[in-house]
């Protein structure tokens, strides 16, 4: 039942909701604390095997000069949400010269 994101299990679950809750759940807590001049990102970094590359599992990313991201859950998920907002702050800056705005 877990191969379509439409489809529902027999007792009315959508499996691949939970999957991703329990993404969430697993990966490393993620907070972001605004100041007056400033943001400050925490994220906790879970080693899960050895083989992983130094700064290969980053979970705190620059969309622009002005804004940046701390994700949870799948990091393949993450640096997909990641490019896109990168895409996204590229392509206004170049349509109108100026940087993409915080609030829209």
């Amino acid at each position: 039942y877990d191969l379509s994101a439409g489809q529902f299990s027999p007792d009315g679950r959508v499996f691949q909701v939970e999957y991703a809750i329990k993404a969430v759940e697993n990966s490393g807590s993620v907070i972001a604390i605004r100041g007056s001049d400033g943001v400050v990102f925490g994220v906790e970094k879970i080693i899960t095997s050895k083989l992983y590359e130094e700064g290969s599992n980053r979970r705190v990313h620059s969309i622009d000069s002005h804004i940046g991201a701390a994700v949870a859950g799948l990091l393949s998920d993450a640096r997909a949400a990641v490019n896109r907002a990168r895409d996204e702050a590229a392509n206004f800056r170049d349509t109108y010269q100026v940087p993409i705005p915080l609030k829209t």
